[in-house]
């Protein structure tokens, strides 16, 4: 009970902060932070005790820990040059020697949160991987035939280049624009990149399946962040808060899950 009661404040604490950043302009007067008390706590409390409770099987994932929040708290974050991940497909042999570490970076974060949809049994194509320049600016396709879901997937390993509203803007477009050709792709082409491979015939299956029955299926659309502390603060009136690393643009999940791994 008391790890609970130290929780609960703990996480008041960290939206309070949150939201006088976002919502406030940084104001931390007295009579602002009175005039937040009371919504925060109830956020505080919503938080703690969803927090508390196992995710059914179906939900996209758990609710990461609060702890990076807190870390960043005070922290200015520092502006830096634009830069650009280039997807490759089929390199040609010059290229094979030359490596470009952003690449590998954002390779990674991919392969990671590719990998925690397999965990859960879902058919992972890897359409960043497979397609290169082609994949229409969806990275990962995860498709859950128990609960007829699909989620569309975005990945960013930024971890200085601050996020802007544009470019949120820009990955719900794509995201929100996305013709599933996916499904037209080779089972062996799918399986090639998944950690736990499926038979082809299995994958073929699920494939023609999805594709006979889409419009039954529940369409989900995610961005996931490597780092809290890209998000330009901008960007916060336009994004409504589920939970300290969780948020919503329209109906697009933010969620700011860091890999256990070094990326």
């Amino acid at each position: 009970m008391k790890d609970k009661i130290l929780s609960f404040f703990v996480v008041w604490f960290v939206i309070l902060v949150i939201n006088q950043v976002f919502i406030f302009g940084a104001c931390f007067a007295p009579y602002c932070l009175l005039a937040a008390l009371p919504h925060t706590g109830f956020l505080a409390l919503l938080c703690t005790y969803f927090v508390s409770k196992k995710a059914p099987d179906c939900n996209e994932e758990n609710i990461p820990s609060f702890e990076s929040i807190k870390q960043s708290i005070g922290k200015t974050p520092v502006k830096q040059p634009r830069t650009v991940k280039i997807k490759t497909h089929q390199p040609s042999t010059e290229n094979l020697s030359k490596k470009d570490p952003l690449k590998e970076k954002g390779d990674r974060y991919e392969k990671y949160i590719g990998g925690e949809f397999e965990k859960k049994g879902d058919l992972v194509i890897y359409n960043g991987f497979i397609r290169g320049y082609k994949d229409q600016g969806v990275d990962i396709v995860s498709i859950r035939p128990a609960c007829k879901t699909i989620n569309l997937v975005q990945c960013k390993n930024w971890t200085s280049m601050r996020m802007t509203l544009e470019h949120v803007q820009d990955i719900y477009l794509k995201l929100n624009n996305y013709n599933f050709d996916c499904l037209n792709l080779s089972s062996k082409a799918i399986n090639t990149h998944r950690a736990d491979s499926k038979n082809n015939d299995a994958t073929k299956n699920i494939l023609f399946n999805t594709k006979t029955n889409l419009a039954t299926y529940n369409i989900r659309k995610t961005l996931y962040i490597a780092s809290e502390k890209v998000v330009n603060l901008e960007v916060g009136p336009y994004l409504t808060m589920m939970s300290p690393t969780i948020f919503k643009f329209k109906d697009m999940k933010i969620v700011m899950k860091s890999s256990s791994t070094n990326l």
